[in-house]
Parts: C-alpha cells; sequence; structure tokens
C-alpha cells in the first residue's frame, strides 16, 4: 500500500473512532414522565429573604445543598393546597430509596403573609407531613421568588376584611441542589410519576 493511502486511511478510521467515542459520550436525554426538565439551562434564583416556619431564614442561599420541590398557596385554601399537600405525602411515601428521600426536602410557601404568620404555617404543613417545610415572608420577598419561577398569584381582597380569596398556580416547582430553578410539575400532579422524576432526576 503505497505511503499516501496508508495515512488516508489512518485519517479517516481517526476520524470515525472521534465520532463514535461522541456519539457514545453524548448524554442520553433524560426520559421523565411529568416534569418539564431544565437541566444544563437551569437558571439562577435571585436573592429573596424569606423566614421558615421554625423562624429560620430561607433564601436563595438556604435551598443550595438539597433538592427543594417547592409549593405556593395559602392556608385557608379550601381545596388546591390540602390536595396538593396530601399527593405531595403520597408521594413522599411512594419512594422507598432514603438515599433519595434525604436528598429532596419539600416546602409550602404561603403567598398569604398578613394571614398566614409562622405558628400557623407550621401547624397546617406539619399536619401533612412533619418533614414538610413551611416559609413566608414580605411581599416584596415571595414576589422575587415566584417572579423568578413563573408563579402567579392575585389577592382578591375588597376593604378591610380577613374574608378574601387568594388565586394561585398550582405548579410544583423543583430547584436543584445548586439552589437553581431546574424544573416544573405542571397540575394535575400525580404522585407516582412525580416519585419516578424525581428518583431519575437525583441518582443522575
Amino acid at each position: 500500500m503505497k505511503k499516501p493511502l496508508v495515512i488516508a486511511t489512518m485519517v479517516v478510521a481517526m476520524g470515525l473512532g472521534i465520532a463514535l467515542s461522541l456519539v457514545w459520550l453524548k448524554p442520553k436525554p433524560v426520559e421523565l414522565q411529568a416534569m418539564t426538565w431544565l437541566g444544563q439551562q437551569a437558571i439562577p434564583l435571585p436573592p429573596f429573604e424569606l423566614k421558615d416556619h421554625n423562624n429560620q431564614a430561607f433564601t436563595h442561599e438556604t435551598l443550595k445543598g438539597k433538592w427543594h420541590l417547592l409549593f405556593f398557596g395559602f392556608t385557608n385554601c379550601p381545596d388546591i393546597c390540602p390536595e396538593s399537600l396530601q399527593m405531595l405525602t403520597n408521594m413522599v411515601n411512594t419512594i422507598d430509596q432514603p438515599s433519595v428521600i434525604d436528598k429532596i426536602q419539600v416546602a409550602f410557601i404561603s403567598v398569604d403573609p398578613d394571614r398566614d404568620d409562622l405558628e400557623k404555617i407550621k401547624s397546617y404543613v406539619t399536619y401533612f407531613n412533619p418533614e414538610f417545610l413551611g416559609a413566608t415572608g414580605d411581599y416584596d420577598e415571595i414576589n422575587k421568588l415566584t417572579d423568578a419561577v413563573g408563579i402567579l398569584h392575585y389577592i382578591s381582597k375588597s376593604g378591610d376584611t380577613d374574608d378574601y380569596d387568594v388565586a394561585h398556580s398550582g405548579s410544583l416547582i423543583l430547584i436543584n441542589k445548586e439552589g437553581r430553578f431546574a424544573g416544573v410539575f405542571s397540575s394535575p400532579h400525580d404522585s407516582q410519576k412525580i416519585a419516578q422524576d424525581l428518583t431519575t432526576i437525583i441518582q443522575g
């Protein structure tokens, strides 16, 4: 075989080898059932300052280190909030792997701070699951978080009264362990599908 032909053959072989290695090394798309996953496009959260139901800081910094599943609502909610919190309890109970459960924190964020003080939130949230965390804060601080993750909420209030309704999105927001907005579970929710998706993501 002539030398130029040998070199050409080697170049082609190397090119094929590189191409195949790129295909094999390319990350497979994550197969999920219920979540819109942002993956590597996860979005950093802006600074915000809330308090959790133990009167500890609940901020963009304290979200780091664990995967957080956030639900936004209010304790006087007649249906969506209690149903969602019960669903989340069922979801947690569905995951039978302690290594996964230990990495997840479910948090309920009240968007009705005028009526929901920390003690009321604690009683409400821990009724469903003692491991769940509740939090709230000033409207401006709440809005910094809700705006960043696309949660809509609106208080329909007429005059000086405590009898009013709060409209809010029913989506669940996933924050990754780097404290970035990583995914959305839109309603209606299926506890088993959410449990499977979280297990898939956390186990990598």
